[in-house]
Formats: structure tokens, sequence, C-alpha cells
């Protein structure tokens, strides 16, 4: 007898049989549902699958050679934790653990570096410093925010987001003493030092183009930046400070500049004269950038909105030492001075500076600005630069 699910077969189907066809179809549409599910389970677990191995993991340079690790770095809350033996040991540094208190003490070169295990609190050379997250433990590596290895160590860190990297470089950054030649333009300018010039261009910042295909624009935000550049640098001493990728394709110096301790990067940004144009490896200040752009914009200064801000006027009835004669400090007012140096050297240094070799009281000097100190003949000291 044909077991089917047509009218006359089932009119003819015995009814003490019934209930074993109802099972027998009942079965197969459940084997059915079966079927589908466990395809879609299959399909979902493929799909799942692909997207873990499609993710990018997070990778290290240091010194531009990519570190092989053991715990891959993550990124927690936001912050990207990297292996601190790795990097450290990588960069020339000693480590210790103690279990029993669960520190890490690391040394290099004179600086000794301490932390503890879920705390947010380092101590470098004795000194507290907060960290952006905690210290942990993952996969039995200590694990650190990226940040702190610069302040630990003063190796530069910065993240590439794009390609998911975190670049270390062990050298400090360089500060160099420049005379400013002329301005370019409001982000460009040409610098000299010992007779042979430079042209720079200021990172992580751009202000509206003077110059397009070689003709000037008349552009009154670009005029304005370029005003404001020349009036706030032209002639006057600058130190400059370089980051990981010291020039760009057009062989141009980027470099941070700094005038009397304030960064003019970031008064062109805090006053609306300059947008954020950062480009990986050189995000030192990225965070800093981004953060006075968004007060300019809320503000509406400058590009923004509203005019430009006039530079103040440099400083003029500035005092000459005369060393031949007979001085006893200090000399100048320390609270406006900027430097400070000995009236028995020619070297100037920053007004808070910790090396060795306190200079007395007697033989101080303060200086209202980097102008000043070169207008008596100092030189930058080799510790504070």
């Amino acid at each position: 007898m044909t077991i089917g699910t047509g009218t006359n077969t089932w009119g003819y189907f015995p009814f003490r049989y019934r209930y074993l066809y109802v099972i027998i179809i009942l079965r197969r549409c459940a084997m059915k549902k079966i079927n589908i599910l466990l395809t879609v389970i299959m399909i979902l677990s493929v799909l799942i699958g692909n997207i873990a191995f499609a993710a990018e993991p997070i990778k290290v340079y240091v010194d531009n050679s990519r570190l092989d690790m053991e715990v891959m770095p993550q990124i927690q809350n936001g912050r990207t934790l990297v292996p601190l033996r790795a990097i450290f040991e990588a960069l020339g540094a000693e480590l210790n653990w103690d279990p029993g208190t669960r520190t890490v003490t690391g040394t290099k070169d004179g600086t000794v570096v301490t932390l503890t295990i879920d705390s947010k609190i380092a101590y470098i050379n004795g000194s507290a410093k907060e960290l952006d997250a905690p210290a942990v433990i993952v996969s039995g590596r200590t694990m650190v925010p990226a940040r702190f290895i610069a302040e630990s160590l003063g190796a530069q860190v910065g993240w590439d987001s794009n390609s998911k990297t975190v670049l270390v470089n062990s050298d400090i950054n360089e500060i160099m003493l420049y005379k400013i030649v002329r301005i370019i333009d409001g982000d460009t300018l040409v610098a000299s030092k010992n007779g042979a010039e430079e042209t720079v261009r200021l990172i992580g910042v751009d202000t509206p183009e003077i110059f397009v295909n070689g003709q000037q624009v008349n552009d009154p935000q670009a005029v304005a930046a370029l005003e404001y550049a020349k009036a706030a640098l032209t002639g006057r001493y600058a130190e400059l400070e370089l980051d990981i990728e010291e020039r760009d394709q057009y062989g141009r110096l980027l470099a941070y500049i700094w005038l009397d301790g304030i960064m003019l990067n970031k008064v062109l940004l805090e006053n609306g004269i300059a947008s954020v144009a950062t480009y990986p490896p050189n995000v030192k200040y990225l965070e800093e950038f981004t953060a006075l752009e968004s007060i300019a914009k809320e503000k509406k200064l400058g590009i923004w909105g509203n005019p430009l801000p006039q530079p103040s006027e440099p400083v003029s009835n500035l005092f000459v030492i005369d060393k031949t004669k007979a001085l006893s400090g200090p000399i100048g007012d320390p609270e406006t001075a900027q430097y400070k140096g000995s009236i028995k050297s020619d070297k100037y240094h920053k007004l808070y500076y910790t090396h060795p070799g306190q200079i007395s009281e007697e033989n101080l000097i303060y200086f209202e600005s980097l102008d000043h100190a070169i207008m008596n003949g100092y030189k930058p000291c080799g510790y504070c630069f």
C-alpha cells in the first residue's frame, strides 16, 4: 500500500494506521527544519570565522623594526596596551619582576621605572606619574599604555590608525636652535642655522594657501595667516622640535616651533589661524591639536568665523650685560623670565632645569626671551636642549 498525501490515498488508508502516517510526516518536517537550522549555523560559523580572521592585528615597530611578541597589543577602553618587557628590552632596558608585590622595575642609562600591576601610578626615578590606564597582566605578560613608554624612557610613540601600528622611536626628540629668515606662508618658513638655510614645514597644522599654482591668491584668511607668522617669527630665534619622520616628500624639514616656551603650532590652532593636518607617524601632539581646534571652532575664531588675532609685539627694551665689569646677581626679573643663565658662563638654561650644577644666587641672570639670551651672547645648554 502506497503512503501518500493525496485525498484518495488518505481515504483508502486504514484508520488504525493513520496515526503512523502522521508521525512519519511530522518526522520528515522536523528533519527538514533541523537540516535548515544546521545549515544556518554552519553559514554563520564561516562568516564569524572569516570576520575574526580578517581582523588586522596591532603591529609594533621599534626603531623601524617590527617587533615579534608572544602577546599581541590590545585596545582596551580606547587605550592601546602594549607588552612592556618586549618593547623595553628592544629599547635596551633591563627588567626585573617581583612576584610578591607584583611590581616591575626597568632600568636604562640611570633611569629607573617602577610600576605595580592594576595601579595607574608609576614611578620614574622616584617621581610619580599617572598612566592613561593601569598596568594589567595578559597571558602572563605585563601590558601598559603605549604612551607610558614615551614618558618613562623618553622614546617617541606614534599610532597609525589605518594600519593599526604602534611606532616607537628611541631617538629623543632633537630640539635645534634656528633663526627665522623669512616666511613663505602661515605654516611654511625658511630658517637658518650655522649659515645653512632650511625650508621648514610646521607639523600637524595647515593654514590657507597664499600661493596656488605659483600665483598669489587674494584670500583674506591666507594673507592674515601670513602676516601673523611674519610678525611673530621674522628675525627671531626659535627652537625646532622634530618628530619621528624628519622630512616630507618635498625635502622640507618637519618641525614643531617653540618661541620662549610656547609652541607656535598650538598658537595657530587655538586662535583659529590653522586647522589640524596631522600625518602618521608624526602624531605626538595630535590629541592636543584636535582639542585646540575644537575650542577654536566653538568660539568661531579666525578661519572658523571671526577676524584673526594680532601677535603681541616683542619686547624691545631688554638689557645687555657687560661681562667686563664686576657683576652680582640675581640680574633680571624671575617673574617674567623664560630662561636663565650664569654670569660666569655662556650657556642659557630652561627656567626650571634639574640637571647637576645649579647656579648660585649671586651668579644668576634671567632672560625675558630666547632672543634676549642670544642678544647677550648665550648659547643653549647641552643638557636642557
